[in-house]
């Protein structure tokens, strides 16, 4: 395929947060999650984020009991774990900890969402349209309010600010709602519990980086039409923290 749209070369549609954020903070991850389309399982840190994240949205927009919710959580948790590891290698001991904690983190968070009342959505799709790219960057809000729209973030270590890589995700959120932002962050460990809401602040600030990263991916894209070709402009880094088993050894098929 030949296009003026580099983007349609590579069958990528749309971007999004963690598109932008994976091709910041790791070029070959991003190459490999959106060119080879290689996206990966995740990992039980993450899977727990995701679980949260569904079982706050239940309690607070279908209005079921709390015990329900913590126990279809941990069933869900359960499911993930069996299906990924019939072809792939799961560490049981991160798993297992993440389990321990999953009625933690809800029995923490369920009450201080629903303290907030009804959100007005939940997990509500945006779309911005950035004059300097083609396609738009998609999105989608956990939780808004009334001139607010938040996002809920598991962790097990309280950060001391927002990331920037949630800042450009909230900003995006906030651009398109024109609305303030919030991360929440819940912190579940053996001995103790915490919530911590922080605002975003210059949001124009971060949606620059946003704009220049969106248009740096199109150039690199405008590159070649060969995958291949691209892959070789850059070399991973294998040792670094982002790259499981399984990536490496995708990666290594590309960057051998």
């Amino acid at each position: 395929m030949n296009s003026n749209n580099p983007f349609d070369n590579f069958g990528i549609e749309h971007l999004s947060a963690s598109s932008i954020n994976t091709y910041i903070a790791d070029p070959c991850m991003f190459i490999m999650r959106y060119l080879y389309k290689n996206k990966g399982i995740g990992n039980p840190a993450m899977w727990r984020g995701t679980v949260v994240d569904e079982s706050i949205g239940e309690v607070l927009t279908n209005n079921i009991d709390e015990k329900t919710v913590i126990k279809s959580a941990i069933k869900r948790f359960d499911g993930l774990y069996s299906h990924y590891k019939k072809e792939h290698e799961i560490d049981f001991n991160k798993f297992s900890k993440e389990r321990s904690l999953l009625e933690s983190y809800l029995n923490t968070a369920i009450p201080y969402f629903k303290g907030m009342g009804i959100p007005s959505n939940y997990q509500k799709e945006i779309k911005l349209q950035l004059d300097e790219i083609p396609i738009p960057i998609i999105g989608y809000i956990d939780l808004q309010f009334d001139g607010v729209v938040r996002d809920i973030k598991t962790t097990g270590r309280m950060p001391t600010t927002i990331p920037d890589s949630v800042n450009r995700q909230l900003s995006i959120y906030a651009t398109v709602e024109q609305s303030d932002a919030y991360a929440d962050y819940i912190l579940a460990t053996p001995k103790k519990t915490e919530i911590k809401s922080m605002q975003v602040e210059n949001i124009d600030e971060h949606m620059k980086v946003v704009k220049d990263a969106s248009v740096t991916i199109m150039n690199l894209l405008s590159y070649s039409n060969d995958i291949n070709q691209i892959a070789k402009l850059f070399y991973p880094n294998f040792d670094s923290w982002m790259w499981s088993k399984d990536d490496i050894e995708f990666g290594k098929t590309i960057w051998s």
